[in-house]
């Protein structure tokens, strides 16, 4: 689902979707459940950690993505002025990482190989990357 590489480091703020929205990648016909928002997976700041919808947890695989990486919003989770605080903290952290990344110089971010991310992809088995149909 991702090549482990981080977000294109907008300053701008950045939309997120709720919790609870369900939705189709790009190269995928399999669903995910978004279950978290801005994570930091092997030193890479991704939108959305998401599980299979309708499965839900298995084996604690999480699939981290960002929002280019969506092809389609299945369903738009629940929305309130809480949400907006927790969107407003998110861009918050974006930011912060981003400088900490800028500031450290000698500092690399690693890049997956497209083999090693396929090794490691928890949903291979559900999806279909030849389909293009869609």
């Amino acid at each position: 689902m991702t090549d482990l590489q981080p977000d294109s480091g907008h300053d701008e703020s950045r939309t997120f979707l709720p919790l609870g929205s369900v939705v189709i990648l790009k190269g995928s016909v399999k669903k995910l459940l978004i279950v978290s928002r801005g994570s930091i997976f092997e030193d890479a700041f991704f939108d959305y950690g998401a599980f299979l919808y309708p499965e839900g947890l298995i084996h604690t695989n999480i699939a981290y993505f960002n929002q280019d990486d969506i092809m389609k919003t299945v369903h738009e989770g629940y929305r309130d002025t809480d949400d907006e605080l927790a969107v407003d903290m998110l861009n918050d952290a974006h930011t912060r990482f981003q400088q900490k990344r800028n500031e450290s110089v000698s500092a690399s971010v690693p890049v997956a190989s497209a083999a090693r991310a396929a090794e490691d992809d928890p949903f291979a088995s559900v999806r279909d990357l030849g389909d293009d149909d869609e």
